[in-house]
């Protein structure tokens, strides 16, 4: 199995004031260390600065944490392509996504991977299109896999 992580799980992971904290956590360590690959967009090093440095009072942070994440042995990071960016227009366009949203589905979609998020739209707006479980899932699965 091959993974996307959507920017708000790594955020998530990084916090230990937000629910789901741990499990996001044990997710991502676990992948590591199973060196199962995660696919992830250049969006993602944007995405994380920007989340931690407005949450914390420590800018540095945000742009530490993200090259931590871009630096993890099992992290492939790939950009956005034209005919990926149109890809993610018209899944943002048919599923009312966000911008943002739809560049992980549309990385996800054309990578085959399984998504890994928390957001609703993402859980309830792409059944049938893309396979999107929350850390917990992704967990449960590695467990009894």
């Amino acid at each position: 199995m091959i993974y996307t992580i959507d920017s708000s799980i790594w955020v998530n992971s990084c916090d230990q004031r937000e629910e789901g904290y741990a499990a996001s956590r044990q997710m991502i360590a676990e992948l590591e260390s199973r060196k199962i690959v995660v696919i992830l967009p250049t969006l993602v090093l944007v995405e994380i600065a920007g989340a931690i440095s407005r949450s914390r009072t420590n800018a540095q942070l945000g742009y530490t944490f993200a090259h931590a994440v871009a630096s993890r042995p099992n992290v492939s990071l790939v950009n956005l392509p034209k005919g990926v960016a149109k890809q993610a227009s018209a899944l943002a366009a048919r599923h009312r996504l966000r911008g943002a949203d739809a560049v992980y589905a549309a990385v996800a979609q054309r990578m085959h991977t399984t998504l890994i998020s928390r957001d609703r739209e993402h859980l309830t707006r792409l059944i049938g299109v893309v396979l999107v479980q929350t850390p917990e899932q992704v967990l449960a699965g590695l467990a009894t896999g």
